[in-house]
Parts: structure tokens; sequence; C-alpha cells
């Protein structure tokens, strides 16, 4: 079954900015050796699912957290920049899923005092289907969509 969320990690991981450390939810701690600037860490914020007259459509819609983390503001800035370009021009199958768009939403930065690291923070709202048709289903429908065509009484 795909997860796009590890089809997500290999597309950042793809942008080649922070090599292989990208991390789903949050980072290693330190003293642990991928804890190593620069460095991403990503999660999802919240489905906002379509619909057709059948029930859902094909293409999901998901709202994604995208943060960079660097010693270098500048830097950070700059990696920032340029994953909205490489994001925004990343389109079509990609392993098991077909990349429709992805749209930056809204970007923010702080700065942290306890690990004195800049965090560059950017929303994004992609847009993609999975095109592993074998995957299993993770509701089973109670009744079917076909009506009886029966005689009433």
């Amino acid at each position: 079954m795909t997860i796009f969320e590890q089809t997500l990690r290999d597309i950042l991981v793809a942008s080649n900015l922070t090599s292989n450390r990208v991390f789903l939810i949050r980072a290693p701690q330190v003293p642990a050796p991928q804890a190593v600037t620069p460095y991403m860490v990503f999660f999802g914020l919240g489905p906002n699912p379509h619909y057709g007259h059948d029930g859902p459509l094909e293409t999901l819609d998901r709202e994604y957290q995208i943060s960079l983390f660097d010693l270098s503001q500048s830097t950070a800035l700059a990696m920032a920049e340029t994953l909205r370009d490489y994001l925004e021009h990343t389109r079509g199958d990609y392993q098991q899923v077909r990349l429709s768009a992805f749209f930056h939403r809204a970007q923010t930065q702080q700065y942290e005092t306890d690990t004195k690291l800049f965090q560059i923070v950017q929303e994004w709202r992609i847009l993609y289907a999975l095109l592993d048709t074998t995957r299993s289903s993770f509701a089973v429908p109670t009744r079917s969509n076909t009506r009886s065509k029966g005689v009433r009484s």
C-alpha cells in the first residue's frame, strides 16, 4: 500500500537541500548523528476531501507544513526559496502517486533560542492521486450503492 508521507519525504530528499535529513513529525534529538543542520521536518495539517455524487474522488487534497532548520538565517531563507521553486514545478507520476499540484500557502520564520536555530515554516496544499490500484480500502462499505429493483409492497 502506498503511504503518501513516504513519497513526500522522497520528493523532499530529491530537492537536495538537506541530504537525507528529512523527518516526519519530529527531528532526531541531539546528540543523534542525524541531528545535523540543515534539516527538514514535515507533517500533515489535515485533509480537505473532495466528493462527487458517487462518493470520494480519486484526487486527494491535503495540507502539509514543512519546516527548514539551519544555524544561518540567510541559508534557511535561501533553502526555503529553493524548495518553493522546486515544489511548485513538481508535477506528474512519482513512485505510485500522480502529483497534480503543490500550492504554497504561507511562510513564516522564527529563531529558536534553545537550539539556536532559524526555522522557516512553509504551509503547502498538495493535490495528488494514488496510482496503486491494488491498495486496500481503509473502510468497508456497509451497504450497496445500487438500489434494489424489487417490487414495493
